[in-house]
């Protein structure tokens, strides 16, 4: 490797009585599925260990909260609170997109680095240019073109991220400079959605697989900068808002820019709490490098806690021994 790179992680304990206390103060309405956890977590670490032991630094971003079983003294492990990247007038914040565009105010994070969420787990042996070019340092990513068909609130941040983009860039100008990076034989039947949306005069979204995104800290700053307006809305919302930018934005900066290497779709691959058994056959078999297992408002909490035990059962069996970052 000729150079450094960070793995980024967020989590939360939707179960903390603390955590729980301290949303009341702000909101009435529960929202179980964005916070439940699901009991596997150690499970991330070990997978970590196993199948990217190249990973420089491991960064677990939490609000004040640790894992009772993670051995924090481990050289490979940074913990890091809110308020360590967070400014005070913010917090406290139950806002992913808040939480997740103040990842480059880490300190000493490397330059590139990975970001996690705590449903995505790698599968399989991963190397660093799964990632990122090891020549070029540019992040691995898929530029195909997707549309934006509005089912909830949610897609609101698409939108959003993606006026920083048009109101930035000039699609065909785009699509002239580097047409290969764009329409890819690597991003397979996606291919198909780009050139019918190819008459279209302005980017209507990129396509978001449920995996690690790359980036580098420089492409961060950019975005931020670039974006201040946009940044600053989203800061002040304690919880995800329909005027909210997301991470994605900085994706999708880097994907217009050209600053990426096309990434295989079949890289990983997306699944929620409905579809166990696929789950599974995924992880028996490590079908791909990386799942993201999703949680979902369509299960109870009463199948939840069964879906999950089968889960831990799952993962006990994959994993039976400790990592390095377990006491």
């Amino acid at each position: 490797m000729s150079f450094d790179i960070d793995f980024v992680v967020t989590w939360v304990d939707g179960s903390d009585p603390q955590l729980i206390s301290k949303k009341k103060r702000f909101l009435k309405k529960e929202d179980k599925e964005r916070f439940r956890d699901y009991g596997i977590f150690k499970y991330w670490f070990r997978a970590v260990e196993k199948y990217a032991s190249w990973v420089h630094r491991i960064y677990l971003i939490t609000d004040n909260q640790i894992p009772s079983w993670l051995d924090i003294s481990s050289e490979k492990i940074r913990v890091i609170d809110h308020t360590d990247i967070i400014e005070a007038k913010y917090l406290p914040t139950f806002n992913s997109n808040v939480i997740e565009l103040s990842i480059n105010n880490i300190s000493d994070l490397a330059e590139h680095f990975v970001v996690f969420n705590d449903d995505i787990f790698l599968n399989g042996y991963v190397k660093p240019d799964d990632f990122f070019d090891m020549q070029t340092g540019l992040p691995k990513d898929i530029a195909a073109q997707n549309a934006i068909m509005p089912i909830e609130g949610f897609d609101h941040i698409t939108a959003n991220n993606m006026i920083t983009v048009n109101r930035r860039f000039n699609k065909k100008n785009v699509l002239l400079r580097a047409p290969f990076k764009y329409f890819n034989v690597k991003y397979g039947y996606w291919n198909a959605l780009s050139l019918c949306l190819l008459p279209w005069p302005r980017f209507t979204r990129f396509v978001d697989p449920h995996i690690p995104f790359s980036f580098t800290r420089s492409s961060f700053q950019d975005f931020i900068s670039e974006n201040s307006d946009y940044v600053e809305q989203t800061m002040r919302n304690r919880f995800r808002s329909t005027n909210d930018i997301s991470i994605n934005g900085i994706r999708y900066q880097e994907l217009a820019l050209g600053n990426f290497k096309p990434r295989s779709y079949r890289f990983g691959k997306k699944y929620d709490l409905t579809q166990l058994q696929s789950i599974e056959k995924d992880i028996k078999k490590c079908k791909h490098k990386v799942i993201c297992i999703n949680d979902t408002p369509k299960i109870n909490d009463a199948d939840f806690r069964i879906s999950t035990k089968r889960l831990q059962k799952l993962y006990s069996l994959k994993f039976k021994e400790k990592s390095a970052f377990e006491l």
